[in-house]
């Protein structure tokens, strides 16, 4: 019993920061070494932060664990290693680790199960060939060729995931199946309600019950439960700031509503602490704390490997190379499953970022080195100021857990990626002209227009201001207003995706809106979505249950065989054809 006092002693005044760690001198060194730098990088006038949590592990250990800065820039609260920070899209690895957890109980599905054989045959896609062909294996690798509806993801959606899984058969190709790795949040939504199906849980009470408890994951929430009950404590107020001004500004919390159905893709809010354990069970192959096996091994494995390439687009912005940069770090090599694959000076390195209203994350697992490394902050969200912090700080604790002397120094750690790379001006939205008047009577453009993959989008006129006015989804709003176009009108959010115009999400539709005419009536609105998606068309009178006009019947969206054995080999060879495009 005595022996058992002191061992335990002994760990917990073994601390670096506020890290539990049983690390060699060298190590510790380092480590501390980590700390002053991370307090300089802070004070970096190129990049501001005002609040930033880091775990680092290593050998089954944390190692480092700490808090940096505010989590409330109005109260002075500061950050600590169990602040909460939601992981936005590093929610996917928990949701194909669940799903792995439950395919090892089952010999009747796998990852290349075809999804109809879990959802029934009234499930589908838009086309007979993605029906009959889609995998998990291909949700989870973002294979599907499908638009991401970024419109809904943004405003919220009032509806369950058994209702975005029927909703799946009206969203539109962006390209062929198969062919070009496409982002697409909804699949993950999907993915969740796949597990829904095979156990008949909640999903969120099978990633509580399969993966948070287990792994003693204690302080892991929800983020839409952030509204309720008076909010979680610990929790951080998250900013952006306009770069004409500098201002900081408050994201409002009604963001949080549209994750309440997107926790599979983005949900998942945690600490440094929990992330360390989460770290842990994926280097260990699926284990506890105690090494008992959560998920079969080879299971888990399978969504840290590379099965699908990424498209040219993100290599400059994730890849490194000599003799342009000291180092050679390579993102693209592809993705695995809720995984980007790639290497860090030779070792592998599977990561995956996460972003929503405000909360950016990253984190890094180095298999072949026993470590990883996770980090969270609350703004201000910039284009690439926010993510370069990250990236700092993994480079760094990636230099450490790998054995490598730094190649960044504080002088380039405040100025990265430069003297390397000069990083282009983001992409500005350009706004219409606004006009003075409408090119018709505003109430012509009341009514309730309905897309059958997003919603409805209603306009109504306001009698006492005589404006007129629009509604979308849980938290869209706003002010509907005539163009220089007689044929165009702009939606200009208000409330709490107000900044959208002339904020930071270049990538987030601004809302220009072509408007479509029937025997001289407004009959369609046509939005913006994600590039380089087809615009959502949105037309009055239009409810959920009438049928699509544009719905193609059945018709194959590429060429070859409906039946996989003979397709596979297509793909392949597709594959192959685009990796020699994009690296030869």
């Amino acid at each position: 019993m005595g022996a058992t006092v002191n061992t335990v002693l002994v760990v917990c005044f073994m601390i670096v920061g506020q890290a539990l760690t049983m690390t060699s001198p060298d190590l510790q060194h380092r480590l501390q070494d980590l700390d002053t730098f991370i307090q300089n990088l802070m004070t970096c006038e190129s990049r501001p932060i005002v609040g930033l949590t880091v775990s680092v592990v290593k050998d089954g250990q944390t190692i480092f664990a700490k808090g940096y800065g505010q989590r409330d820039l109005e109260t002075g609260q500061t950050v600590d290693n169990r602040t909460l920070f939601c992981v936005g899209s590093i929610s996917k690895s928990f949701t194909s680790a669940l799903l792995a957890s439950i395919l090892g109980e089952r010999e009747d599905v796998s990852w290349d199960t075809v999804l109809t054989d879990i959802l029934g045959p009234s499930f589908r896609f838009r086309d007979q060939f993605r029906t009959k062909e889609t995998t998990l294996r291909d949700i989870l690798g973002h294979k599907t060729g499908l638009e991401n509806q970024v419109i809904g993801l943004f405003t919220g959606q009032d509806i369950d995931r058994s209702e975005l899984a029927r909703r799946m058969r009206y969203f539109r190709q962006v390209h062929p199946f198969r062919t070009l790795w496409h982002y697409n949040n909804d699949l993950y939504t999907l993915a969740g309600h796949v597990a829904e199906k095979l156990t008949g849980k909640s999903y969120e009470a099978l990633l509580r019950e399969r993966i948070l408890q287990p792994l003693g994951m204690d302080d892991t929430v929800y983020l839409a439960d952030a509204l309720e009950d008076g909010g979680f404590s610990n929790f951080p107020q998250t900013y952006l700031t306009y770069n004409t001004t500098g201002y900081y500004e408050p994201y409002s919390q009604e963001e949080f509503r549209p994750l309440k159905l997107h926790l599979p893709a983005g949900g998942v809010v945690s600490s440094a602490l929990d992330m360390a354990r989460y770290m842990k069970f994926h280097l260990s192959g699926g284990r506890d704390a105690a090494g008992r096996a959560m998920v079969p091994e080879d299971t888990l494995r399978q969504t840290h490997a590379a099965d699908f390439l990424m498209p040219d687009g993100n290599i400059a912005v994730l890849d490194k190379f000599e003799p342009d940069w000291p180092v050679e770090v390579a993102m693209t090599q592809g993705y695995g499953m809720g995984w980007w694959i790639g290497a860090y000076r030779g070792y592998k390195r599977v990561q995956h970022s996460g972003f929503w209203a405000g909360f950016v994350s990253l984190l890094s697992l180095f298999p072949d080195a026993s470590g990883g490394i996770f980090t969270s902050g609350n703004g201000p969200y910039t284009p690439w100021a926010i993510e370069d912090i990250h990236d700092i700080i993994h480079i760094l604790v990636g230099d450490i857990l790998t054995g490598k002397d730094h190649w960044l120094n504080a002088t380039t750690a405040c100025t990265y990626p430069e003297p390397w790379w000069t990083r282009p001006e983001p992409n500005r939205t350009v706004l219409p002209e606004i006009s003075d008047n409408f090119p018709r009577d505003k109430r012509d453009y009341e009514g309730v227009y309905g897309n059958h993959a997003t919603g409805n989008l209603t306009i109504s006129l306001n009698a006492t201001d005589d404006k007129l006015y629009f509604s979308l989804g849980l938290i869209g709003r706003g002010l509907v207003l005539p163009t220089d176009s007689a044929n165009r009108i702009f939606l200009r959010y208000q409330g709490p995706l107000a900044y959208i115009p002339q904020g930071p999400l270049a990538y987030v539709p601004i809302m220009v809106v072509d408007v479509g005419q029937r025997d001289g009536k407004v009959f369609s609105l046509s939005l913006q979505n994600e590039p380089p998606g087809p615009a959502a068309l949105f037309e009055r009178g239009l409810k959920m249950t009438d049928p699509d006009p544009t719905e193609p019947q059945w018709d194959d969206c590429v060429s070859g065989s409906p039946e996989r054995g003979s397709s596979s080999k297509a793909f392949a060879i597709l594959v192959f054809l685009a990796y020699v495009y994009c690296f030869i």
